[in-house]
């Protein structure tokens, strides 16, 4: 019986001991998730991690959506924009509540809690898309994108015309979502327009590409088309007037893709070129790279002079994606490269991680100087699509990735559920990683597409999701309508919580600790009794 005794006593010392140890180690806990992580592990150092503050789908039941461009006003609330094809996508106070042809832009304003304010239809008798969307400090709105209607809505329009296989349009709305001006822009062939960003005087800037050689340039730095595709940078003022426009391009292929504003109303644009004659100066590059696509990074003066341009790339094919503008006039580049000898500096990531391609994350001066500069991404897929700065030099960098070793740290979010998944990661000043999180479903593809960032710090993402079960907090709308919506989503910084309760699955495993101790002790009992 002494051996009994002592077995016994042994077993349940063994259960004291785990019960103490589980029930008294500080966790982390991260919302959304299902882990449970000890403080001791490396990515719970920071001292901030993402939260949900809201998440929503945003589309109707018949087509799907995609959500291009976000921004926010100074309230707190937010301005969405992008493509639908269904025609129960949700309006209210709409300027146009019935879609018209077999896509149409969209424009909406949801509250800083995700209410939805105003949403409306935005098209002709074809197909529209829209790209992105910038606010006046009245609280206003820009939008630009591209349209095959003859019959696009236009007002006050410096152009009224179509000009044939597809033309930009550019609107502007007022707070409470009443069209102000909207304008055809372009010439006899396609054009596309990419990013629009105002001044804080109301004026607004715009880039994208151009196929025509009839474009509309005033006060040009080149008032001639290049090549097959030119980029273009172009200026209105606050009531659509074209203050300057320009080509922008080498003989080759060459494309605009975001633009951002600086303090002294110059303004920055990003995009890629296949151009070996792209038109640099005071470069920290002035040669490309391959026989590829190299990403460029240019600056012009608020009059339209060319103040600085470079090459940014590695031998092999390297896109910009999206630009933004620190309080200091530096900026913050991100986008994708296929080159391992992309170029870094003070970089988090300084080896390509393999696989396609990685996001990037690059930091220029005002003067063109390369500060810092990193790879973002893991063994498969990844893709930088946008990027903003807070106010304190801190940025956000949103994009899609495949790769399910994707760098995360402090997520609420931590598995790469199927094909893509949308990524949300934030830097300090100095390009080190603050956190870093998926954002996406288990059955469906995700993609980020543009976010935000608020005065406080916070920011917004919106997208496209296939998911039925993409994570939603305080939604407008909680389930999938059509093959896929667009998102709304906005992110807060918290502090990490030293402690918090026992998870669901913490519990379960606890049990079956105990269990598995204690069930050997009872198993002996019963056979002595029955012997």
């Amino acid at each position: 019986m002494g051996k009994f005794l002592r077995l016994v006593i042994n077993r349940l010392g063994v259960v004291l001991l785990i019960s103490v140890v589980f029930l008294s180690a500080t966790q982390q806990v991260l919302s959304s998730t299902k882990q449970t992580i000890p403080l001791a592990y490396p990515e719970a150092l920071p001292a901030i991690y993402p939260k949900l503050n809201f998440s929503t789908y945003f589309g109707g039941s018949e087509g799907s959506e995609t959500g291009y461009g976000i921004a926010v006003t100074e309230d707190g609330s937010c301005y969405l924009t992008g493509r639908t094809s269904s025609i129960n996508f949700p309006t209210q106070f709409a300027f146009d509540s019935t879609i018209s042809g077999s896509s149409d832009a969209f424009v909406a304003k949801l509250s800083g809690s995700g209410s939805l304010l105003w949403s409306t239809f935005f098209g002709g008798n074809d197909s529209e898309i829209s790209h992105d969307i910038s606010v006046a400090s009245d609280g206003s709105c820009y939008v630009t994108g591209s349209t095959e209607s003859s019959d696009f809505p236009t007002l006050n329009a410096s152009d009224n015309t179509y000009g044939g296989y597809g033309d930009i349009f550019l609107a502007k709305f007022s707070s409470i979502g009443q069209l102000l001006w909207s304008s055809y822009f372009g010439g006899n062939r396609s054009d596309k327009g990419r990013s629009i960003a105002v001044t804080s005087d109301g004026s607004c800037y715009v880039t994208g590409s151009t196929e025509s050689s009839d474009f509309p340039t005033q006060n040009a730095f080149d008032s001639t088309h290049n090549g097959g595709l030119d980029a273009f940078v172009s200026k209105f003022s606050t009531n659509g007037s074209l203050l300057w426009s320009t080509f922008f391009g080498g003989s080759d292929f060459d494309y605009g893709n975001d633009i951002s504003v600086a303090g002294d109303g110059s303004c920055y644009v990003t995009g890629f070129t296949e151009s070996s004659d792209f038109p640099t100066l005071d470069a920290y590059n002035p040669t490309l790279n391959s026989g590829y696509m190299d990403a460029f990074v240019a600056k012009f003066s608020s009059s339209g002079s060319l103040l600085w341009s470079t090459y940014l790339g590695g031998f092999y094919s390297d896109y910009g994606y999206g630009v933004t503008v620190a309080s200091d006039d530096s900026c913050y580049v991100t986008g994708q490269t296929k080159s391992s000898d992309f170029p870094t500096q003070n970089a988090y990531a300084s080896t390509f991680n393999g696989g396609n391609s990685d996001a990037f994350v690059s930091k220029f001066s005002t003067n063109g100087i390369l500060l810092w500069s990193t790879y973002l991404g893991g063994s498969d897929k990844d893709i930088g699509r946008d990027i903003a700065v807070t106010s304190d030099g801190s940025c956000y960098v949103t994009g899609w990735t495949r790769s399910s070793d994707f760098p995360i740290r402090n997520a609420f979010d931590r598995t790469c559920n199927r094909d893509h998944d949308a990524f949300i990661s934030k830097f300090n000043v100095s390009g080190f990683l603050l956190w870093s999180t998926y954002l996406g479903g288990r059955d469906g593809i995700e993609q980020g597409y543009s976010l935000a960032v608020t005065e406080d710090g916070s920011c917004f993402v919106t997208g496209s999701t296939s998911s039925n079960d993409f994570p939603t907090e305080n939604a407008y709308r909680y389930t999938l309508g059509g093959s896929s919506d667009a998102f709304a989503t906005k992110i807060v910084d918290s502090p990490i919580p030293p402690t918090r309760p026992l998870t669901v699955t913490g519990f379960l495993v606890f049990i079956a600790v105990m269990l598995s101790a204690v069930l050997p002790v009872i198993a002996l009992i019963v056979y002595k009794k029955q012997k």
